[in-house]
C-alpha cells in the first residue's frame, strides 16, 4: 500500500491548510492629548469630598472592576486640564490612584516631573487653549522659545556675546556648521536637542510640539551674510567690539558661528521671516 493511502487511512496525511483570515488593524480613535484620573473609596476622611469634587468634573465616569469595587474615573483634555489640580492634590497620594496618559497608565515618577513644571508656570490659567504653549509670545511675531523654560531653543534676541554659556537653552543659530560662505543649519540637531533635554516634559499639555515643528521649519536652511545683510560671523562681530573688554579667544571658541549684526537687525530680519504668522 503507498505511503499515501496508509496516510489517508489513518488520517495522518498532510492536508492543505486555507489560508487564515488575518485580524483587522484596530485603529485607534486620536483623542488628542488627554490625562484619566481613577481613585477609588479609601479610609481617608477627605474620600467624600473628593467624589463630590470628581463628580462635577467633566468626563466623570463611575464603574465597578471584576472584584466589585467602585471606581472613580475623570478625564481631562488640554483645556479643562486646570481641573485636574484639585482633586489631585486630594487623591494624588492614596495607593489606589492611577493615572493614565493618553490611554496608557503613567507611573508617578514620569508624571511628576512634567506636572510640576506645568503648575509652576501654567498653574494659574482656569482654562487652557490649543495654542497655548510655553515660550509663544503675545507681542511678537515668533515665540521667544520654543521647548520648556531653561531648557529651550531661543528664538528671541540674545546678546552674542553671552547666547551660549547655558547647556540646556541655545540660540537657534548656535545649530549648524560654516560651509565656506554660508552657515547651514541644523534643524534635526535642534529638534535632538529639544528631545534630549526636555524628556522628562515631553507629555506636558503646554509643551508645543506642533508649534516647535512649525518654526524650526520655517527657520532658514542657511545664513549667507553676503546676503542677509542683518548677519555676521563671529570674527567680523568680535572686530566691531572695539570698545568692549573681553577675552578674544574664549569669545571665538564660545560664540557661535553667525551672529546678528545688531539687535535691530535681527528683530527685523526674524519679523520678515514670521510677519504672516497669526
Amino acid at each position: 500500500m503507498a505511503k499515501k493511502d496508509i496516510q489517508a487511512i489513518l488520517g495522518t496525511e498532510k492536508q492543505e491548510e486555507e489560508p487564515r483570515p488575518q485580524p483587522e488593524t484596530v485603529r485607534w480613535v486620536d483623542r488628542g492629548w488627554y490625562v484619566a484620573l481613577e481613585f477609588e473609596l479609601t479610609g481617608s476622611a477627605r474620600v467624600e469630598t473628593a467624589v463630590e469634587l470628581a463628580r462635577s468634573h467633566p468626563h466623570f465616569t463611575e464603574l465597578v472592576d471584576e472584584r466589585g469595587h467602585t471606581i472613580y474615573r475623570t478625564i481631562y483634555f488640554k483645556r479643562d486640564f486646570p481641573k485636574f489640580d484639585a482633586l489631585y492634590s486630594i487623591v494624588g497620594s492614596w495607593k489606589s490612584t492611577r493615572i493614565y496618559l493618553k490611554g496608557d497608565e503613567i507611573e508617578r515618577n514620569r508624571f511628576e516631573p512634567w506636572y510640576l513644571s506645568y503648575r509652576t508656570y501654567w498653574g494659574h490659567r482656569k482654562m487652557l487653549n490649543e495654542a497655548d504653549a510655553c515660550g509663544m509670545s503675545r507681542t511678537s511675531p515668533f515665540p521667544d522659545f520654543l521647548g520648556c523654560y531653561d531648557r529651550s531653543i531661543i528664538l528671541k534676541y540674545r546678546d552674542p556675546m553671552f547666547s551660549s554659556y547655558a547647556y540646556s537653552s541655545k540660540v537657534w543659530y548656535h545649530f549648524g556648521k560654516r560651509v565656506r560662505d554660508a552657515f547651514v543649519l541644523d534643524k534635526p540637531g535642534m529638534l535632538a536637542h529639544l528631545n534630549r533635554v526636555n524628556e522628562d516634559y515631553l507629555s506636558c499639555p503646554c509643551y508645543g510640539h506642533a508649534l516647535i515643528d512649525h518654526f524650526i521649519t520655517k527657520l532658514p536652511r542657511e545664513i549667507n551674510p553676503a546676503v542677509h545683510k542683518e548677519w555676521v560671523f563671529k570674527e567680523d562681530y568680535l572686530k566691531a567690539q572695539v570698545k568692549v573688554l573681553f577675552n578674544y579667544e574664549i569669545a571665538m571658541s564660545t560664540m557661535p558661528e553667525v551672529c546678528p549684526a545688531s539687535e535691530k537687525a535681527y528683530v527685523d530680519f526674524m519679523t520678515n521671516l514670521f510677519k504672516n504668522e497669526d
